[in-house]
């Protein structure tokens, strides 16, 4: 599979087919989303809850498949060599937006999990239409429990199959980290905004906000790496 998105692209540059997938689905899942939370504020709530629910999960399936085949993201398999632009460009930009870039779609992948759970725990349907229900939503320390050690177990047999180094074990222990950070925010959030409705409303904001920031870095790493500065080598 590495090799498979390693081979020449498919867009007018110098990219990898895996670059330019990235760079595709990047826009397609974003506009997807934007389309869906259009329909959300319209109080479309048939029409937004299956949009958005299949294009997170296409999202998911897709990028999940992505960086395990390429190594958890192009930091980790471009490299140096990777970029054909000046050392200080790379050292004081290129590197730090690939890096916001990476860790963005990171964040955003957790909160798109916990946006489909989130949407099913606080939408109701009321004469065949779904609709978001004002009320007290909680998550039961035995629902927590449960969630963080299935992530654990997750995460673990992974790293067991993948992982040969002590810096992959650190990528997954990271990833783990990560979603129980996001599972205790969630508890934080429950006191400041207790109704189920709102929190919905707000973190999805919140989360589309990080998909657009997300596909603006990856459009301009893309443009970086493959169009302005090719990359020396090509793997």
């Amino acid at each position: 599979m590495k090799e498979l998105l390693g081979r020449p692209g498919f867009l007018p540059a110098h990219g990898t087919l895996g670059a330019d997938l990235s760079f595709l689905m990047a826009l397609v899942f974003t506009i997807l989303f934007m389309i869906g939370w259009r329909m959300g504020k319209k109080k479309q709530g048939n029409r937004h809850h299956a949009m958005t629910l299949w294009a997170m999960v296409g999202m998911l399936a897709y990028f999940t498949v992505y960086y395990l085949a390429r190594g958890l993201g192009a930091l980790a398999t471009e490299g140096k060599e990777g970029f054909g632009g000046p050392e200080w460009l790379y050292n004081y930009f290129f590197t730090p937006l690939l890096t916001i870039h990476i860790t963005v779609v990171s964040i955003g992948l957790v909160l798109a999990v916990y946006m489909i759970v989130l949407g099913f725990r606080a939408a109701v349907k009321q004469s065949g239409r779904r609709v978001l229900q004002s009320g007290i939503l909680k998550m039961s320390r035995s629902a927590f429990l449960i969630t963080a050690a299935a992530v654990f177990i997750f995460f673990g047999l992974i790293g067991a199959a993948r992982c040969h180094s002590v810096a992959c074990w650190i990528v997954y222990i990271s990833g783990f980290v990560l979603v129980l950070l996001v599972l205790l925010l969630e508890k934080g959030i429950e006191r400041l905004i207790p109704d189920g409705e709102q929190r919905h409303r707000a973190i999805g904001t919140f989360t589309m906000v990080l998909f657009v920031i997300a596909l603006v870095t990856s459009s301009a790493t893309y443009l970086m790496l493959y169009v302005l500065w090719p990359p020396k080598v090509i793997s």
